[in-house]
């Protein structure tokens, strides 16, 4: 949303103290680390939470609350299977510490579908696409019916959906989503992981947390978009360590499957 509205670049700097205060709140990054001068570019590697604040901050709660209903969350997709549209209640009234917090995806909720369908804009030059599960069926006089591909908004411009697509290269890369790297292509992609609330009053469960990746490959011509969700991994904290290899493990079978040409050595 930044980018998209000309207040950063990928090589926006900001100086990265660790934490951020906020209505008698701290928030800090996950690894508890100050890492000082970093480019928007290296806070999407590290995953720093700071710096997407700042990105947010940018462009005001308003404008960020608009571009995160223009890329699909908060309502159903309207895949043809039963689904929730998650919650985004917590932008409601405009509590500045909640804005904060969702810029880096938590106090709001999404399903992997969403989440698929918001990477589709970025992979697909800024169009996003309406997921669906049957390809085309027969009908009774054996007449065959396509489903047709649908778009359903243009979140961000085709310039925006490059550079972002060029910085989740860079988290593959340089940042948390090594394991996600398949030999021989460029692969897009940006881990999560999500503390899980607590059931029974407020904060988050010890010791639980749920690990996203989604991405998408090869960058250069997208064949598919993918996200993998591991709930409650029970060795390793971070999704860089559980969902990421699956994710690449998946992709490199895809790629093979689809028949697609490496790109690079």
């Amino acid at each position: 949303a930044a980018i998209d509205q000309g207040k950063i670049t990928p090589d926006t700097t900001y100086t990265d103290t660790g934490k951020v205060e906020i209505d008698g709140y701290t928030i800090q990054n996950s690894d508890k680390k100050a890492h000082g001068v970093q480019t928007m570019t290296q806070a999407l590697e590290e995953s720093l939470n700071t710096g997407l604040i700042f990105a947010k901050e940018s462009i005001g709660n308003a404008k960020f609350l608009q571009y995160i209903k223009s890329f699909g969350f908060g309502k159903e997709t309207g895949v043809e299977l039963p689904e929730v549209g998650g919650s985004l209640v917590n932008l409601q009234g405009n509590i500045k510490v909640n804005y904060h917090t969702a810029s880096f995806g938590q106090g709001i909720n999404v399903t992997p579908i969403q989440l698929a369908q918001s990477y589709s804009a970025i992979a697909n030059g800024g169009k996003m696409m309406r997921p669906y599960i049957v390809q085309s069926r027969i009908g009774p006089d054996g007449k065959l019916e396509k489903t047709e591909p649908v778009e359903v908004g243009t979140p961000v411009s085709s310039k925006t959906a490059s550079m972002v697509s060029a910085m989740l290269v860079n988290v593959v890369e340089n940042g948390h989503g090594k394991r996600a790297g398949v030999p021989g292509y460029y692969v897009a992609g940006k881990t999560g992981t999500a503390q899980v609330p607590r059931k029974d009053g407020k904060g988050y469960e010890v010791g639980n947390n749920i690990g996203t990746f989604a991405g998408f490959a090869p960058v250069e011509d997208p064949q598919f978009v993918m996200v993998v969700r591991i709930n409650h991994p029970r060795d390793v904290t971070f999704a860089e360590s559980t969902a990421a290899p699956a994710w690449g493990q998946i992709a490199e079978f895809l790629l093979n499957y689809l028949e697609v040409k490496p790109t690079r050595k």
